[in-house]
């Protein structure tokens, strides 16, 4: 497997067989905490934001001809998810160059005031130069790789499609707009419509419950930054969210996998293989 690897910010996995548009981020499975990382919150509690074992469940992408990113940062870090001017004023020491935009009301934005379940996670304001150095280092390069992926799939066949995923708690929490809403296996976001075309997230919805798999689209989430900057609806750039709820795979208590395991690897891989022979499909129409 070719793999390229940036120190602290992230690993390619470019495909193992004959390659198609199709490509595979993992933002938010980064647990290589940064030397300058600091927080109140017990590291159980930030620990509990990771999207654990996410990289592994769709390990197997390049096998079908996709590329994997991921990221190897944690979000808690800073979050490639958000917009990067969905900064809390509050959290700046000093004033941000730019008026701030998209600004989460939840405390859960580019750089999170609090963890999911509502604590204080920052132990101090961050200095203006600080954020600037997260973005520049981390944050930047990981948005630019992605890019790349994608342009060189688009210029090559006109069309690619993104699959960016995370796993999500079995239930709302307190942050959350379904705060102590138990939730399906699976939740595809589009933005409402936006990132993808109908078509393409049934199809997506359709090959995971196939399965056996409960799956919602657009609820309880429905995308973040990296549908909203790439995804169109015009079958050029299909930019699709997928959560997985981490009862279905892990115990959510020690941090382990749990037997349910390797059916979502499993699924996974249904996915990836659905996909691409939909990539070559259109590629051979």
């Amino acid at each position: 497997m070719s793999v390229h690897f940036e120190p602290e910010v992230f690993l390619r996995h470019d495909p193992t067989t004959a390659a198609v548009p199709v490509v595979v981020d993992v933002s938010r499975s980064g647990r290589l905490y940064p030397i300058d990382f600091r927080s109140p919150v017990p590291f159980t509690a930030l620990h509990d934001n990771v999207s654990m074992y996410v990289e592994e469940i769709w390990k197997h992408a390049p096998l079908h001809g996709a590329t994997l990113l991921q990221a190897l940062f944690p979000n808690t870090y800073i979050d490639v998810n958000r917009h990067e001017l969905d900064i809390d004023p509050q959290l700046i020491d000093g004033e941000w160059p730019v008026p701030v935009e998209f600004v989460s009301t939840s405390g859960l934005g580019l750089l999170k005031t609090v963890s999911r379940y509502g604590e204080p996670l920052q132990e101090r304001k961050l200095t203006v130069a600080e954020v600037t150095a997260r973005l520049d280092h981390f944050y930047r390069p990981y948005h630019r790789e992605l890019a790349t992926i994608m342009e060189r799939m688009k210029s090559a066949h006109g069309f690619f499609y993104q699959l960016t995923c995370h796993c999500m708690s079995a239930v709302g929490a307190p942050t959350h707009a379904d705060a102590g809403k138990a939730r399906l296996d699976f939740c595809l976001g589009n933005l409402k419509g936006k990132s993808t075309s109908n078509d393409f997230i049934e199809f997506v919805a359709e090959t995971i419950r196939a399965r056996g798999f409960t799956c919602g689209i657009n609820t309880p989430y429905t995308g973040g930054e990296l549908n909203r900057r790439h995804g169109r609806t015009d079958g050029t750039a299909e930019c699709l969210m997928i959560e997985i709820n981490k009862k279905t795979f892990m115990d959510v208590a020690s941090f382990k996998k749990n037997e349910g395991f390797q059916a979502i690897q499993d699924v996974a891989g249904q996915v990836l293989q659905a996909v691409a022979q939909r990539a070559r499909e259109r590629i051979a129409a």
